[in-house]
Formats: structure tokens, sequence, C-alpha cells
């Protein structure tokens, strides 16, 4: 866990079943920076990326993308503007990730789809807001009533197809809306989550799953040991409970904007994402963290 000028976070990666059976590598990659606008205020980013199974050189896409992105958002916030808000910068953000993955393969001597990897980012300042997506996975976001995805995870004609930041027609699946209302709380993971977190029929955020880690995160002691809530997040997506739902690589970033959260929100009733409960889940991943 980390803190940074109201906002705190937390970061985990673990390998899914499936590669630990195989002896393959994770092929999942986030990153997490705050920058400094041009009139002085914070805003915080966010990338996540999921390696193409298929793909021999996944992971080293999937970091070179986040690691990209964050350094494009970091160039375009010393110099932007409120107009400078717009989906068009998500675009050169992704032109700039593709010459990046482009010229990896290059040197490499490989075809760029041996670096394929959806990505997801986020730009978050005190009012305002971008998000952009090229593929599967999920943005959750709270802005004070509820949890909801900000776009639905991409798939392609057949079961298990997604799209790739690699693909030739990246531009036309990029997804990229702009918020301008305050961000209270905000969740980015990878496919390997999405069976427990989202609501299929409705389109909607299992709100259960989210309550509770984020309630974890809010009411962790400043006193506390800031390596060890990561831990326990890394355990909490490790456990038996989550891999008996998935075997997919699992990655998820955690930020509240603690300075204006407010009361912990009340926890719903119901079943945590298989976990035996709200109050399981929690101890998975908060009590055990304290």
């Amino acid at each position: 866990m980390k803190e940074v000028d109201g906002w705190r976070y937390v970061q985990a990666t673990v390998p899914g079943v499936a590669h630990r059976v195989s002896g393959g590598e994770c092929q999942d990659a986030c990153a997490v920076q705050a920058l400094t606008l041009t009139d002085g205020s914070l805003a915080l980013t966010l990338a996540v990326a999921d390696g193409a199974g298929s793909a021999t050189r996944s992971r080293e896409g999937a970091e070179q993308a986040c690691q990209t992105l964050l350094a494009e958002c970091a160039t375009w916030s010393a110099q932007a503007t409120e107009a400078d808000w717009t989906p068009t910068v998500a675009e050169s953000w992704v032109q700039s990730v593709q010459t990046v993955l482009q010229q990896l393969a290059t040197d490499a001597g490989l075809p760029v789809r041996e670096f394929a990897c959806t990505l997801l980012g986020a730009v978050i300042a005190a009012d305002r807001a971008l998000f952009l997506q090229i593929g599967d996975g999920a943005i959750v976001i709270n802005t004070g009533d509820r949890y909801r995805p900000v776009f639905w995870p991409q798939g392609g004609e057949y079961p298990n197809e997604t799209f790739f930041v690699t693909d030739a027609n990246a531009a036309h699946c990029l997804e990229c809306t702009v918020l301008a209302e305050m961000i209270t709380e905000v969740a980015l993971l990878t496919d390997g989550l999405q069976p427990l977190v989202l609501h299929y029929q409705s389109r909607q955020a299992h709100e259960p799953f989210f309550r509770p880690l984020f309630q974890c995160l809010r009411d962790y002691p400043e006193t506390g040991s800031l390596p060890e809530l990561a831990a326990a997040l890394e355990r909490f997506l490790d456990s038996p409970a989550i891999n008996q739902r998935t075997h997919d690589d699992k990655t998820l970033i955690l930020a509240s904007r603690w300075s204006a959260s407010g009361p912990p929100a009340p926890l719903l009733d119901g079943d945590s994402a298989g976990v035996e409960s709200e109050s399981a889940l929690r101890n998975d991943f908060g009590d055990e963290a304290v």
C-alpha cells in the first residue's frame, strides 16, 4: 500500500493456476504513478495489461505497455490544460505504446503479435478523470453512490477472444471517456477476475466484492507496514476460494481518495464472489493485514 497526497492504493499480481500447472509465467502487469498537473494539483495514473496467452513475449509486452502509457501521461500532464482532457489524447498514447512494442519486436526479430497484450488506463484528477481500454478486463469506479464499470470488457466473435493494443485495428477498438466528476474509488483488473466481479446479465459491478476490499484499504492504519497490505491482497487473490472460480492470472489495483471518502461504506448482504461471505473475504484480506 502507498499514500500520495490524498490517495492510498494497493496493487497485486498473481499467476493463475493454469500457468502454475504448465510452468508458464504470469503474463499480467500493472503500474501506478502520481503526476502533478500544470495547476499544481495531483493526478493519479494507473495502468493494467494482460499479455495474450498465445504470444511468446506477452509478459514483456504487458510490462512495456504499462510503463509507456504512464510515461506518456507524465509528459502530457506537464503541459495539459483543461481543454486537453479529450479522447484524442488517448489515441496518441496508444500510438506511442504501439511504437514501443513494434520496436521491441523489430529488435527481437519477431512479429509484433508476440508482444500482444490488452491495455487499461486511468488518469484521475480532483474533478475529472480520463479512462481508456483496449481488450478485456475492467475499470470499476465509485463516484459516491455505487460501483460501476466504466466500459464493458471487449470480446470478439468467439469465446475468450478479445482485442490487443498490438492489433492493426487497435485504434478502432480503443474506448475512451472523460468524466467531469470526482472519482472517490477506482479498481483496475485483468480478465482473470471478471467472473467474480461483474454481473454479465445486468452489465453491472458486483458491489459485495468491492465494498469490503475498499473498506479494508480505507481502514488500514497509517502506522501499519506498507508492504503488508499488498501481501495480504496477494494472498487473497491466490486463495483457494478465488482459484476455484478462475484459473487465469489475476491483477488488481485498488485506489481510494481517502481524504474524501468519509466513513466506511456499509457492507451489503450476499455472497462475495464465491468466498463464503463478505466477512470471509474481509478476513482473507483485511484482518490478516492488520
